[in-house]
């Protein structure tokens, strides 16, 4: 009965304190109360998207880890789910950790990672449920052991499985963490996953850290687009490097290259961050029925995790992205269901900026997306300031002559003296010409940059919801075209 009575206690939990809609974003994911982190699961079943987090319910901080769950049939409008596993197992009972989900057989397959203790340590495990979109049964015995590595592998790091099909068999990617210390991605397979007793056979280590980026890889993801290969890591204790692309702690990271498929190698042919702003983390992606590549992450930063004061909930989902190549470049834009339901609210062109920062009629809000074109070859410097109001703001700036990005929320209304300023170098080549798109939604803010050759998010917790100013400024002359959208949701 433990299983039952715990999983119904956080389901009767959420659906008695269930955050009213306006205080909530309007078209990000968030949990219906308490504390949301890692996206899960993130999949298509029974025609919708299934998105599950990390979740606890109980409190707007991290504590043992639940399952939630939600679904949406256009990445923009999310019903909540009951909360799907709890840790009421005596393999799970420290947590149900990162995981993913994949039909089969016309069941629903969670796959996650189990963390129990050993000793005055603890251990993780893979571990099955089967469900229907709504209830889940979990096995009774871990599927994969941590005993079940190459050798000389962590017990404790040994995390957070990626499932794709392919040749009849289903696949399982894991981070680990091999003797030295540095993360690896482990590979395995089953012919008939639906079946606790099938063991789940070891194929190869799929791609090991040198130790340049980071030490264990979380929170792992493959995929093929349009020929190439793309390894998804969420590597931890990062180091400055000299190029600075990659920030300090926890990040994520693109790894292109080539492989011709299970137990052959693959060839990493170049790196990428997949955010440059101040907050995400443990992006999952699923392909669309038509074949559209889209990507979640969670919209946080484990160093700024300090929830404002009664907030019913904390932490949320970044705005699904569509991933796509300009050469050698990999990109990212809204989905396009977002473009379907803008409407244009006003257009200003051939606008002058410079000196002080310019406010435009009609610009301002804290839902919206907006587009610029700004002509810079006169301006070395250009930004935007935004949720602006009672000498609180947030800025992004363009400092050309340095190649630098600049993400800055000091004087939003943050509490605490923690990350609220990132300058990181622009990865793309500006010219004469700056592409901005700006989607803003009540709690957050997510920039893509020409064209989506860069992104950059930032949460907003601490900004009064009437703080919805915008303005415009520039060191010399910058001439700007700028579309300013409402979103009918």
């Amino acid at each position: 009965m433990e299983q039952v009575n715990t999983l119904s206690r956080a389901r009767a939990y959420e659906a008695q304190h269930r955050t009213p809609a306006e205080r909530r974003p309007l078209f990000h994911a968030v949990p219906p109360v308490g504390w949301c982190n890692d996206p899960n699961g993130w999949s298509c079943f029974g025609g919708q998207y299934h998105l599950f987090y990390q979740y606890h319910p109980y409190s707007n901080t991290w504590g043992p880890m639940h399952w939630g769950h939600t679904v949406t049939t256009d990445f923009l409008h999310w019903q909540d789910r009951p909360c799907a596993l709890a840790p009421d197992a005596p393999f799970d009972r420290n947590g149900c950790f990162s995981g993913g989900a994949i039909e089969w057989q016309g069941r629903q397959l969670l796959l996650y990672t189990g963390v129990m203790p050993e000793g005055s340590a603890e251990i993780q495990q893979q571990c099955l449920a089967v469900g229907d979109g709504v209830d889940y049964q979990k096995a009774a015995a871990p599927v994969i052991s941590c005993d079940e590595q190459p050798a000389g592998a962590s017990r404790k790091d040994f995390r957070d499985p990626f499932l794709f099909r392919q040749d009849g068999m289903l696949y399982m990617l894991l981070g680990g963490r091999g003797f030295n210390g540095h993360g690896r991605l482990l590979l395995y397979r089953n012919p008939r996953p639906e079946d606790p007793a099938a063991k789940w056979e070891f194929v190869q280590v799929l791609a090991e850290n040198d130790g340049s980026l980071g030490s264990m890889w979380e929170c792992p993801g493959l995929f093929t687009l349009e020929g190439r290969t793309v390894l998804v890591v969420s590597p931890q204790f990062v180091h400055q490097a000299a190029d600075d692309r990659y920030h300090c702690g926890n990040d994520t990271a693109a790894l292109i290259g080539d492989w011709n498929g299970p137990g052959t190698p693959f060839v990493r042919r170049a790196d990428r961050p997949l955010d440059s702003g101040l907050d995400f983390y443990a992006p999952q992606t699923l392909e669309t029925p038509d074949g559209r590549r889209v990507l979640i992450g969670w919209m946080q930063n484990w160093d700024h995790c300090y929830p404002p004061e009664g907030a019913p909930w904390y932490g949320q989902m970044s705005l699904p992205r569509e991933l796509f190549w300009k050469g050698e470049t990999l990109c990212q834009r809204p989905v396009a269901e977002l473009d379907a339901v803008r409407r244009l609210r006003t257009e200003h062109r051939s606008v002058e900026v410079d000196g002080q920062p310019l406010a435009l009629e009609g610009v301002h809000g804290r839902v919206l997306d907006c587009e610029l074109t700004v002509d810079v070859h006169e301006a070395p410097r250009f930004g935007v300031r935004f949720a602006c109001g009672q000498d609180r703001w947030a800025e992004i700036r363009f400092d050309l002559d340095d190649g630098l990005l600049r993400l800055d929320r000091r004087h939003a209304g943050g509490f605490r003296d923690a990350l609220e300023l990132r300058e990181t170098p622009l990865l793309f080549p500006v010219g004469d010409t700056l592409r901005l798109r700006m989607v803003l939604d009540r709690y957050s803010a997510e920039f893509f940059l020409q064209d989506g050759q860069q992104v950059a998010s930032m949460t907003l917790y601490n900004a009064a919801p009437e703080a919805d100013g915008i303005l415009f400024f520039a060191r010399g002359r910058a001439r700007m075209d700028l579309q300013l959208y409402d979103l009918a949701l």
